[in-house]
């Protein structure tokens, strides 16, 4: 009637699920990826402000490079 074969294969697959939904979908519920895009958010915030980073150590301005004149 029971075969212990066919009991530790349903129990095998019973017990683990398969996962929900594609891996593109799936990594939005990790906490690294949340954190990474703060990061990269903060980064981008900081570039556009400081215009094009031009702002230096200090709050200094960098001097503009004179062009070569011909």
């Amino acid at each position: 009637m029971h075969d212990p074969k066919s009991q530790q294969q349903s129990d095998a697959h019973g017990s683990q699920h398969p996962p929900h939904g594609p891996a593109w979908r799936r990594i939005h519920h990790s906490p690294f990826f949340w954190i990474a895009a703060v990061f990269i958010g903060v980064a981008m915030f900081i570039y556009v402000t400081t215009n094009n980073l031009l702002i230096g150590p200090g709050g200094k301005s960098a001097q503009p490079i004179p062009a070569i004149s011909p």
